[in-house]
């Protein structure tokens, strides 16, 4: 078939074929890039037992099992450090997943209130001083570490263990600041 001189059908191939090599080439640079450095760092780092990579518009999300660690921010940072070099300016997200129970979960919904009131008020020893008695009265082991990002929540309770990284966001000092510079 034509039109106006062309071949219509020559044109549409041609079309496919290019899409085509379009979205191969960017499969492959996607792949090559970052995908096989990243799934080989997680399959070599003996802290990390599984893994999954998910892609959601543009954000990827790493979620990590670890094994049982002493220095949760140091397994973390060490993760987070390697990932960061390996994806570049990518966005991604690393969620950790645990071996938590009941006990666990109930304890680290009530250290959410001494974590968000030491976000806002500065008092992060209080915090810390707060979240591990209310844990070793309930009877389980804590450990509680902070750095300039984030702060880090590791538990254990005979074999099930909870692990939370925080992050430390600038919050807004008052209600109308955050009106006025649209956030």
């Amino acid at each position: 078939m034509r039109w106006q001189g062309i071949k219509v059908h020559v044109v549409a191939i041609s079309m496919l074929v290019a899409l085509a090599a379009f979205l191969g080439a960017q499969w492959l640079y996607t792949s090559l890039n970052f995908q096989q450095p990243l799934k080989k760092e997680m399959e070599n780092n003996k802290q990390i037992t599984d893994y999954q990579i998910k892609d959601d518009a543009g954000v990827y999300t790493i979620v990590v099992t670890l094994r049982e660690t002493d220095d949760l921010r140091q397994t973390y940072s060490l993760i987070n450090d390697r990932v960061q070099d390996i994806m570049g300016k990518r966005s991604f997200v690393i969620e950790l997943a645990d071996h938590r129970n009941d006990r666990l979960n109930d304890i680290y919904n009530e250290g959410q209130f001494a974590i968000h009131e030491a976000m806002v008020k500065g008092n992060f020893r209080d915090m810390s001083n707060s979240m591990s008695q209310y844990a070793r009265a309930n009877g389980v082991e804590s450990k509680v570490y902070i750095d300039n990002d984030n702060i880090y929540w590791q538990m254990k309770d005979d074999a099930y263990f909870l692990y939370a990284v925080i992050p430390r966001r600038a919050l807004p000092v008052n209600a109308s600041e955050r009106g006025a510079s649209g956030a």
